[in-house]
């Protein structure tokens, strides 16, 4: 199975597999973003044995895992964000970004940007065609986010049937390497 290395870097970043003591770090990552849960609904608070769980599972090699893997990104040796993905799912030689979070406080820095490019550049040489995603469409900021990144074909539409304070929309997009 082609699996990112486990550890690999960009200009500025450091981007490695997720090790358990990170875990109080990428939950307080994640929870710096919670306000993104009026839009995107898989923002909540979710408790450390969730965050835990990622990690763990990403350490397990192979398809018994989904082929999931958890990367920390860390800039100046602090952790900044993480992301994690799923390898040849849901097609072969795909490979699907499930959660991108990068702390408020680096947000506009121009790290996610490098941080995608440098991801699409791994995914090409580890032998994946595509990466694809899914976007809350009330999530405006991420919609741009992601636009500006080059995913720009939209695969798959989902969502509530009528449009309400409550109701979600999404999209999963690709971009091609």
């Amino acid at each position: 199975m082609n699996r990112l290395p486990a550890s690999w870097q960009t200009d500025r970043l450091h981007i490695a597999d997720g090790v358990l003591e990170s875990v109080p770090r990428l939950m307080a990552i994640f929870n710096a973003c919670s306000h993104v849960g009026q839009w995107d609904p898989t923002f909540q608070i979710y408790p450390e044995e969730e965050f835990a769980g990622l990690v763990t599972r990403s350490m397990v090699d192979g398809v018994g895992n989904g082929r999931f893997q958890l990367q920390t990104i860390g800039h100046n040796d602090q952790l900044i964000g993480y992301f994690h993905c799923h390898h040849h799912h849901p097609q072969p030689q795909t490979l699907l970004i499930s959660m991108f979070v990068l702390h408020p406080d680096v947000q506009k820095g121009g790290f996610g940007t490098e941080m995608i490019a440098g991801l699409a550049h791994t995914a090409k040489a580890i032998g994946h065609h595509a990466i694809w995603l899914e976007i809350f469409l009330k999530n405006w900021p991420a919609l741009r986010f992601w636009i500006k990144c080059g995913f720009t074909t939209i695969i798959d539409m989902d969502g509530a049937p009528q449009h309400d304070a409550t109701s979600h929309a999404s999209i999963v997009v690709a971009k091609n390497l």
